[in-house]
């Protein structure tokens, strides 16, 4: 397990096996590295804290494996990554969302996640319509356009990553249980630096790979996109806004409507197209202006990428709460946090409570904490004398 937990933080570091030297100041060589991570030698206590600083993590996670098993479904099809460069990207998602869910497991260890996974089985791209409603009424949206879609996924518990890559990498989703087969979260990872229609196009995309059961005679693409936008934009609230069928539009009110409902303008024509709001002709004709001006991957007026702050936001509360040392905080955020500390009239206040009123205190305190020591193993002993966790 030492081995792969080595490769996996190295990969998700971005770092070839020279680069993960140079990170140790030299302290070990490339060929040891190997080595280790092929499990044909172990390193020494001391090399190991180095190669565990070099990473970013404590020797702990190094030495002992994740309680979380990782189920990434399937590329697209054309992704144009290599299996190499697929492992590279799962290796650095898993590393993160291991953080993720220990934070997850400190604030709500009682929630579950209201997540649908692959509820719904679609026979036809016309059954996806209802599945999107469905999974609304779940989330109890309404059917008014989503303003944040990042946002309302973290909220159920869906994390969403932003990773950078070169290729044409556009999304993956994952599933993440316990080792007793529990469901825990899930992920929907977007490309960095897109615009923003196009990035919530994307993770709505994946969600719809979690949530549908899709058959096999129909292309699986085709309704996860299918899916996505009729999530962004629901039918009965576009036949609303635009009618229920229209032989023109002026670019200035498809600009408008991209607004509203956060999706491009070649999905919201997609939209209209599937809608029979538009007919195939009209679709044409509009597609033929996207590819004379350029617009397929730069529309006009486009949306700022979405931001997560699902991490940072409860990182700094597990912090202000007392179950994260300001050192674990500083190595999650890559930051430095100031240590908490109780003001003098806050310890004297404290001490004038009665031995039952203190005792109330830190019971509630131990009880936050009691689910971690419960699921986590990284307060446990284990054999040897490493240090620096």
């Amino acid at each position: 397990m030492l081995s792969q937990r080595i490769k996996q933080f190295r990969l998700a570091k971005g770092y070839s096996l020279d680069e993960l030297v140079a990170a140790t100041g030299g302290i070990v060589s490339k060929v040891s590295l190997s080595k280790y991570e092929r499990n044909l030698m172990k390193p020494s206590n001391k090399v190991l804290i180095a190669i565990a600083k070099a990473l970013g993590v404590k020797v702990i996670n190094l030495a002992l494996p994740s309680n979380l098993v990782f189920k990434f479904i399937a590329y697209r099809k054309g992704s144009g990554l290599t299996n190499n460069e697929q492992i590279k990207v799962e290796s650095l998602v898993s590393s993160i969302i291991e953080d993720r869910v220990k934070i997850q497991d400190l604030l709500y260890p009682l929630v579950k996640p209201n997540l649908p996974v692959k509820k719904y089985k679609i026979n036809s791209l016309e059954e996806v319509e209802n599945a999107s409603v469905d999974l609304r009424k779940i989330w109890e949206l309404g059917l008014d356009p989503i303003g944040n879609m990042t946002q309302l996924l973290e909220n159920n518990f869906v994390h969403v990553l932003s990773i950078n890559h070169e290729k044409s990498f556009d999304g993956i989703s994952a599933l993440v249980y316990t080792g007793n087969k529990k469901l825990k979260s899930a992920v929907v990872v977007s490309k960095n630096n897109i615009p923003g229609e196009r990035q919530r196009l994307n993770l709505s995309h994946e969600l719809g790979h979690i949530v549908l059961d899709i058959s096999e005679n129909l292309d699986e693409e085709k309704a996860a996109f299918r899916f996505g936008g009729a999530l962004l934009a629901p039918k009965e609230t576009i036949l609303k806004v635009v009618g229920s069928h229209r032989e023109h539009f002026q670019l200035q009110e498809l600009l408008i409507l991209k607004q509203i409902f956060g999706i491009s303008i070649q999905a919201l024509l997609f939209r209209l197209l599937d809608l029979k709001v538009i007919s195939k002709i009209s679709f044409s004709n509009w597609y033929k202006t996207i590819n004379k001006n350029n617009w397929k991957r730069n529309e006009p007026s486009p949306m700022k990428e979405e931001k997560s702050h699902w991490f940072e936001t409860n990182v700094l509360h597990s912090f202000s709460e007392g179950l994260i040392s300001s050192e674990e905080a500083a190595r999650l955020l890559g930051n430095e946090i100031a240590p908490q500390k109780l003001s003098l009239i806050k310890k004297k206040e404290f001490l004038k409570l009665s031995a039952s009123d203190r005792g109330k205190i830190l019971s509630e305190q131990a009880e936050k904490l009691l689910s971690y020591y419960i699921t986590s193993n990284e307060w446990k002993e284990f054999g040897g004398d490493l240090v620096g966790y």
